[in-house]
């Protein structure tokens, strides 16, 4: 009793802390609700100030409901297993249920009414939250073009260069007094001459770097792989290389210079700023640099990524170069007048002169004489000779030729928008859209790298998961060919939507907004009452599937290399097995995938009856191809290997599909056969059961031979033969008394019905030689010729001579004519 009391007390004390839990958790839901319409109404009366920090707020309440959901969709869950445990209500009619078990029942279905509804209203604030959200992003970005768009001074102004003239001086003289206070302070301690001596020295250090680094990685790895044939893959691999060699002395003498600066105070908090910006100008030029090297003026011109003649390779890239240089000069001439708080005329002169210089070397790099090809440059040799037709009536004929034209048009749009912009007073959009394409083109080159890098190590990893020193065979080699291609566009779909956000933020969006995007997009979002189901889920899904797939594979190379090798059973057999294995595995696995996609097997039904009907008007034949092809699996009336003659052809079965088989000629070509054919047809098969068949070998010879004397000589070839079987013994049968010879045969069982062939013909070369030694002679057809008129002669009688014409007497027929005698053949 008193055990019976503390159960019901801990039971009671268990459902007032569910109680007072579901309490908490409807007031923190109310509650946020109520701070989201409050924070709808401030965005809608415009009175938000930070947006940044008002965006912050509503993700805090967005992650605070996510957290709330899930325990919330848990219990229903766990209600909903209760309420299917206790079984359906009565229905009318049918006796009432117990009172304990209705009370039971009411209770749970108030919890779950109450926990839907908590569900309902956590839902709808994630929603509130991602919407605000949105719109606070929409109102940023519009604030941001608002800016960028706005028109100001010329870059042509005297006023607008004065004053950045008078900023730049108060610029220089803010730095000078900086140096002079530094070496004030090192020469009071007598530190200034080795402080000058250590920062030499890591200048120095880093520049001497370039020279023999560059050297050892060309001598060591790149000339090496020069050597041999420049395949897509080693030229990636030595555009990588050069790439290395030219930036990563540039990086490591960069990081040396900067310590160095750094631990003799020449660098304080305002300097550090400047340095680091400086360094990541240099970082980039030489990563730049490195890049066009291998792309466009390689050493060797075979060896260039980029096909381009050397003098226009040079020029490609020297106005690459140009464009990252002017963009990293503006970058840390920016930087040094907001350390030194010069900014305001001298950032807007800055920005104007870049974008104008960027511009000009865009347009000039966008020329259709540079890129091409058989078009000559107003600087080449060919100029003098044969000038290219101007205008754009000579690029709208190579149009055809040339796959970069649009790219190049719109490269020549920006060049002229950025170049032209500063000049009438848009100097903010002139620098948005240069340096928005000079960050895009810098991601775009890193990204081609690597995903060329990435794409030629799948070739080679296909190439080396091949039998090494074996003959490939042409179903291999397409089967590799099939991998590369979707290992490629696995790689350029990872890289396109990697690309995305990096894109987005490019176009003005904040990160946090980006974000967003990529986390709705990868764990899903709800579009009124449809639920899209989540990248990561799909991708969840897929893995699942794959996985079990791979598994089903392994399986089938397991047995197929281990018990079946070593079993005794068939091939055929073994083929079946593995075939079944390999269907009962997809099917599987697809189900698996379904499940974890979140899809109810229940619905199965319905999508089956849906599937009826369309098998009813139009996939009967489908149908009744996979259903004999699993006929043929189980009953396995043919199996792969066995010889076997149908009314579309004769040859091996090399593999029984779902809705076909393979049947290989002796002519080695192939003949697709529907399985029904073969399950509706007549179907001979030589090799069933097993692969004993019997060949015959016809022999004829004269009537002067010894007909028992034959027969000893034809069984004495048989048995001598190897492949011929002692059990059932062969046999020869005296067929007939032919019109020329004695006809016989030779009848003998061989192990491989395959061989029979062979087995005639060295049977046929055995027979005769064995004939020929003892003296039997193997006849010719032979036929007596009887003459019965001559031209201009009587007829012949039965002695052959001539007879009386009895012209008048009963049965004679007219005479013959002249020329065309009569004659008749006698066998």
């Amino acid at each position: 009793m008193r055990l019976l009391l503390v159960i019901l007390a801990c039971l009671a004390a268990m459902l007032a802390a569910a109680g007072a839990q579901d309490d908490d958790r409807a007031r923190a839901i109310e509650q946020a609700a109520a701070e989201l319409a409050a924070i709808r109404e401030d965005v809608a009366r415009d009175a938000t100030e930070d947006a940044a920090a008002l965006e912050e707020r509503l993700r805090a309440l967005r992650d605070a409901s996510r957290a709330r959901l899930e325990p919330v969709q848990r219990e229903i869950a766990r209600v909903e297993s209760d309420l299917n445990a206790l079984g359906p209500a009565p229905g009318e009619g049918e006796p009432a249920e117990a009172p304990a078990l209705s009370e039971q029942r009411e209770a749970l279905n108030r919890e779950l009414a109450a926990l839907r509804a908590q569900e309902v209203r956590i839902n709808a604030n994630i929603v509130q939250a991602t919407e605000l959200l949105g719109e606070i992003s929409a109102r940023r970005i519009g604030a941001l073009y608002g800016r960028v768009l706005e028109r100001e001074r010329s870059l042509v102004s005297p006023a607008l260069w004065a004053e950045a003239f008078a900023g730049a001086r108060a610029s220089a003289g803010r730095i000078g007094a900086y140096i002079a206070d530094w070496s004030a302070r090192k020469a009071e301690g007598e530190k200034l001459a080795p402080a000058l001596l250590i920062i030499f020295a890591a200048l120095l250090v880093s520049v001497l770097m370039f020279g023999p680094v560059k050297r050892w990685v060309s001598d060591s790895f790149s000339s090496r792989i020069e050597r041999f044939e420049p395949t897509p893959a080693r030229r990636v691999i030595v555009a990588g290389l050069n790439m290395l060699a030219t930036a990563g002395p540039g990086i490591v003498g960069g990081l040396i210079v900067l310590e160095a600066l750094r631990a003799q105070g020449l660098i304080a908090a305002a300097g550090a700023d400047i340095a680091r910006e400086t360094w990541f100008a240099l970082v980039a030029l030489l990563l730049v640099n490195g890049f066009v090297s291998g792309l466009l003026r390689a050493r060797r011109p075979e060896w260039r990524i980029a096909p381009a003649l050397e003098d226009r390779g040079r020029k490609a890239a020297s106005y690459v170069v140009a464009i990252v240089a002017v963009f990293g000069v503006k970058s840390v001439l920016e930087e040094i007048a907001f350390a030194t708080g010069a900014g305001g005329a001298i950032e807007r002169v800055l920005d104007g002169t870049s974008a104008a210089a960027i511009g000009a070397l865009l347009f000039l790099l966008s020329r259709g004489s540079l890129w091409r090809a058989g078009a000559a440059g107003p600087d080449s040799e060919s100029d003098a000779t044969e000038a290219p037709p101007a205008g754009d009536v000579a690029e709208e004929d190579a149009g055809a030729r040339d796959g970069w034209l649009p790219v190049r048009r719109a490269a020549r749009l920006v060049a002229v928008v950025a170049a032209a912009a500063p000049f009438f007073g848009y100097i903010a959009f002139a620098d948005f859209v240069t340096s928005r394409f000079y960050y895009l083109a810098l991601m775009l080159a890193v990204a081609w790298f690597a995903r060329a890098l990435l794409r030629e190590t799948a070739v080679w990893a296909f190439g080396r998961m091949q039998t090494r020193g074996a003959r490939v065979r042409p179903a291999e080699k397409d089967r590799s060919a099939f991998d590369v291609f979707w290992a490629r566009a696995a790689i350029d779909i990872v890289f396109l939507l990697a690309l995305v956000p990096f894109v987005l933020v490019l176009a003005g969006l904040p990160w946090s907004s980006v974000r967003d995007i990529v986390w709705q997009a990868f764990f899903g979002f709800q579009i009124g009452g449809v639920r899209i189901p989540s990248v990561a889920k799909i991708l969840f899904a897929v893995a699942l599937f794959l996985a079990v797939l791979g598994l089903t594979r392994l399986l089938q190379r397991g047995l197929a290399r281990g018990p079946f090798r070593h079993s005794g059973l068939d091939v055929g057999v073994q083929e079946s097995l593995t075939t079944l294995l390999g269907y009962a595995g997809f099917i599987a696995a697809l189900l698996i995938g379904v499940t974890a996609l979140g899809f109810n097997l229940a619905n199965l039904a319905i999508i089956a009856g849906a599937l009826s009907v369309g098998i009813g008007f139009g996939l009967q034949s489908v149908v009744n191809n996979f259903v004999s092809g699993l006929i043929l699996l189980f009953e396995r009336p043919i199996k792969a290997g066995d010889w076997i003659i149908t009314s579309s052809g004769e040859g091996t079965v090399k593999k029984i599909s779902v809705r076909s088989t393979e049947i290989e000629t002796f002519d080695r070509s192939s003949i697709i056969i529907p399985n029904s054919e073969l399950i509706s047809q007549s179907v001979t098969n030589w090799t069933h059961k097993n692969k004993i068949g019997r060949v015959t070998v016809p022999v004829g010879v004269s009537y002067s031979s010894d007909p028992e004397l034959v027969r000893d000589i034809l069984l004495k070839c048989a048995r001598e033969h190897p492949n011929v079987l002692r059990y059932p013994e062969p046999f020869v049968v005296w067929k007939d008394f032919g019109a020329s010879s004695l006809d016989f045969e030779i009848r003998a069982y061989i192990r491989d019905i395959g061989m029979g062939l062979s087995v005639r013909t060295d049977l046929r070369f055995a027979i005769f030689r064995a004939l020929k030694e003892a003296g039997v002679e193997i006849p010719f057809p032979q036929r007596d010729l009887h003459i019965k008129t001559m031209p201009g002669t009587a007829p012949l009688g039965a002695q052959g001579q001539p007879a009386a014409a009895k012209p008048d007497s009963p049965g004679a027929g007219p005479p013959a004519p002249k020329g065309e005698p009569d004659l008749a053949e006698d066998d």
